[in-house]
């Protein structure tokens, strides 16, 4: 039918024929997923295109399409003539919407090309329209190619249990599946989350009153997974002591574990079809075991059929969980919960307001009048083990970690909200989401709302932990926090599901490092190479080259990657500015010295500082041209110093004890402060100053409140810790917290007025 419809409208290589005010992709949406209820939209049309162009000659066996609103992926598979269409979520717990929907890939390629046209009638820009037109024409001159992977068939395994073990053992189950092996090419060093490779066909059962009683028939691996998932919140609540009740389903399955502290174990599994069958007396080991054997023999034969299947991460994580969870059961090593022994002495009452003032809050004050204000504390927490760099404020509360626990303190007064155990782990807030890393090698992702943990992903970091993660993605691609893993590897790490989407190599030996910018991602690692990412993907969308070494973190100057050849203390250096989006070499020069530190940049301004001790300059660069702004000396960024932009200048917080306000056009010092002794004072941690509604905090021994267009003190607080951790509000509140422990918050002392 597409293909009359095609012969009818077409008049040389263009349609003239279109039904107005209708969606182009309406008829390659029915094609693809007919009357199947679910998820509407579409891939995007290029990718579908080069991936249907693939398919049909003969490039590719599959291809996998993800979508960027929801966490959804197409699987179309070359089948011959014919292609078998999947559609499923990428959740931690899989959906399958549409399974192996034959159609046949000459009517696909006829829908592309409709659709095609089409699109580009509706095209206001003479370039897309043309280019859809060029590509419409390529495929209608598509030809088919034979099949070379036609011969390949499915292979029958099984394993498990495969006759009755006996009144002896009370739980065991087996399975029978067909498996077809991957035909097509991977680079070895390239992990990947394949769910698609989880959906083959099989049927599970077990043994029950001795006669073999079916569980399930489907994709047998999210049964199992659900399975292995009642195990591990089973184990969790038996090794924490209390009671748990869980109900988990995959499709027509569902399995239900109870048990009461101190109580056996009752298990009952339900294929939907039959009555279920319930197991009321059994040990933890005798629930969980057969369990997590069914799920390793299951992966087992996965792997012999299918040798690619090691660098799925889907399957790394289950294998890793299943060893993980035999390792506590034969351990039986119970894990020491945390509680909060005295939450009254982390909460403190705001000081009762006299009856002749009312407050005016620290929002609404003009800077002028911020030179009459007092600041005072509101309240006071001690947390052992405090650390200050892993300290958040989220909407109305504080994330606060220490390496006995995470908690969420009220950042009215102070208190306690909930708390999570850290046992050591670290953390750091992702998008949104607060990422901890715990010492055994699994990454938690946090609800800041509760605390609880919606998501695990097992993730060995490198030594910086989630601190050197960063957010990419977000609006229509999938949101995603990069972790830097052990070996020179990545991870994108999916902040809706808690699952890794991508994993990649690096190329150098030194230490990864990483910025992202829209969809690129940008890694440095002592290599001679400047790598750009899709973030998406994780595929390599540009590589920059040269026989230097990258040692530094870039900068991202607007749409131009600014990196540093050489390392702090080496004989030379140089900056190379690359084209964001294509990696072009836009300009290149040599410094006089070894770089200092990376490259600091905003969106019109790039400093390079480099050189040692009194012989360190910075050189101010404009970023697409690479002329030169201003070149002076080095006021402390070769030392760890800070920089805050504002429109026309920088405000650099240096770790000697002085903030100084540098020009961005002339170079000159416009205003300077010494806060500290540089040989006798405490360093902060952290030393970023904060730009709030006219007013500049800057952590230095102590906190300072600035006028930021002079300098000048605006008031003195009376804080006596040193800012490791600063945090201020959108109220004027700031909160001080000291790696010895003590956290304090502060407001604006109320204003006095006459009430008349």
């Amino acid at each position: 039918m597409l293909e009359e419809n095609l012969q009818r409208h077409d008049l040389g290589s263009r349609f003239v024929t279109l039904q107005p005010a209708c969606d182009p992709f309406d008829a390659l949406r029915k094609l693809l997923l007919g009357a199947t209820p679910g998820p509407r939209q579409l891939p995007a049309f290029a990718d579908l295109v080069a991936g249907v162009s693939a398919l049909a000659s003969g490039r590719r066996n599959r291809v996998i399409l993800p979508l960027g609103a929801e966490p959804i992926e197409y699987a179309l598979l070359r089948r011959g003539p014919r292609l078998l269409i999947d559609c499923y979520s990428t959740e931690g717990s899989p959906t399958v919407y549409l399974r192996e929907r034959a159609i046949a890939l000459r009517e696909l390629l006829d829908a592309c090309t409709v659709a095609g046209r089409a699109m580009a009638e509706l095209e206001s820009g003479e370039v897309n329209g043309a280019a859809l037109h060029k590509l419409c024409d390529r495929l209608r001159a598509t030809q088919l190619a034979s099949d070379p992977h036609a011969e390949v068939a499915s292979v029958a395994c099984s394993g498990g249990s495969l006759t009755d073990p006996g009144p002896q053992i009370p739980l065991a189950f087996g399975f029978e599946a067909m498996i077809r092996p991957s035909v097509d090419q991977a680079t070895a060093s390239h992990a990947f989350d394949d769910v698609h490779a989880l959906l083959f066909e099989g049927r599970l059962w077990t043994f029950c009153g001795g006669s073999q009683r079916t569980i399930f028939e489907g994709p047998i691996v999210l049964a199992a997974q659900r399975m292995v998932a009642a195990v591990r919140a089973l184990i969790d609540a038996w090794q924490a002591d209390r009671n748990v009740h869980v109900r988990l389903r995959s499709g027509s399955f569902s399995i239900a574990v109870r048990r009461s502290r101190g109580e056996p174990v009752r298990l009952t599994l339900n294929s939907g079809r039959e009555q279920s069958l319930t197991w009321p007396l059994l040990d933890v080991d005798q629930a969980a075991l057969p369990i997590l054997r069914l799920a390793s023999d299951l992966m087992r034969k996965l792997i012999s059929v299918d040798r690619r299947q090691t660098h799925n991460l889907r399957v790394k994580a289950l294998r890793a969980e299943i060893r993980k969870l035999r390792r506590i059961i034969r351990s039986r090593d119970r894990l020491d919960g945390f509680e909060n022994q005295d939450p009254e002495r982390l909460r403190l009452s705001e000081p009762e307001p006299d009856r002749r003032v009312h407050e005016t809050p620290a929002s609404e004050l003009k800077v002028e009048r911020r030179t009459r204000l007092r600041y005072t504390e509101r309240w006071s927490a001690e947390v052992d083990g405090l650390d200050a760099g892993s300290s958040f404020l989220v909407d109305d509360r504080l994330i606060i970690s220490s390496q006995k626990m995470t908690l969420a303190l009220s950042r009215g007064d102070g208190e306690v909200l909930w708390s999570q155990p850290s046992a050591g782990s670290s953390a750091a807030l992702i998008g949104g989401s607060l990422i901890r890393h715990l010492p055994e090698g699994e990454l938690e992702l946090l609800d800041v709302e509760d605390g609880e943990v919606y998501a695990r992903c097992p993730i060995a970091t490198s030594g910086s932990g989630v601190q050197g993660a960063i957010f990419a993605g977000g609006g229509e691609l999938p949101p995603v926090a990069i972790v830097p893993e052990a070996r020179q590897r990545l991870a994108a790490v999916d902040l809706r599901t808690g699952q890794p989407r991508w994993n990649v190599r690096a190329r150098g030996q030194g230490e990864v490092n990483l910025v992202c910018k829209g969809r690129v991602l940008v890694v440095t690692s002592g290599h001679g190479t400047v790598d750009a990412l899709d973030v998406a993907s994780g595929e390599l969308v540009w590589r920059f080259s040269e026989s230097v070494r990258f040692s530094l973190p870039a900068a991202i100057s607007g749409r131009v990657v600014v990196a540093v050849a050489g390392e702090p203390g080496g004989g030379g250096g140089a900056v190379y500015a690359i084209d964001l989006f294509s990696g072009r070499l836009l300009w290149q020069r040599p410094l006089p010295a070894a770089p200092s530190r990376e490259p600091v940049a905003d969106e019109g301004t790039v400093l390079v500082p480099f050189g040692r001790s009194r012989s360190a300059r910075l050189l101010a660069l404009e970023p697409k041209s690479g002329h030169t702004r201003f070149s002076c000396s080095d006021p402390g960024l070769d030392n760890g110093a800070q920089v805050l932009w504002t429109q026309d200048a920088a405000i650099i917080n240096t770790p000697a004890g002085r903030v100084l306000c540098l020009d961005l056009e002339s170079g000159e010092t416009r205003w300077k402060r010494a806060l500290a002794n540089p040989l006798t004072d405490d360093v902060p941690r952290k030393l970023e100053p904060i730009l709030h509604e006219g007013a500049l905090y800057v952590p230095s021994a102590q906190l300072h409140v600035l006028n930021p267009d002079d300098g000048e003190e605006l008031t003195r607080v009376s804080c006596d810790l040193v800012p490791d951790g600063l945090l201020v509000d959108e109220r004027g509140w700031f909160y001080v917290a000291e790696e010895s422990g003590h956290l304090r918050a502060y407001a604006a002392a109320p204003h006095l007025s006459l009430v008349r």
